[in-house]
């Protein structure tokens, strides 16, 4: 009868190294870097971003850029579809 107390024993020690291990792995996959960081508001991504590819690439998308500053979301988003219309070329997928 002693034969399942160690197995068992030895299934709760595997079970917690497990765990462990699984713990220190997830908090090593954690990102580490400032580039997309959403608590301090560095976030590379969303309209700011995308109109400022638009600006390098030399398009003039001030009104749009007003729109979105003012929170004004739903003219911006008019604005953007109307520049995608008129630039069909470059945006294929424009509706």
């Amino acid at each position: 009868m002693k034969t399942p107390r160690i197995y068992i024993g030895a299934i709760a020690v595997y079970c917690v190294f497990a765990l462990v291990i699984g713990m220190a792995s997830a908090a090593g996959m954690t990102h580490q870097g400032t580039g997309n960081n959403f608590k301090n508001g560095t976030v590379q991504l969303g309209p700011e971003k995308m109109l400022d590819n638009l600006t390098a690439q030399g398009y003039d998308v001030s009104t749009i850029r007003t729109a979105v500053t003012s929170g004004d979301f739903k003219t911006a988003l008019t604005l953007l579809q109307e520049f995608r219309i008129a630039h069909r070329m470059y945006f294929p997928h424009a509706v």
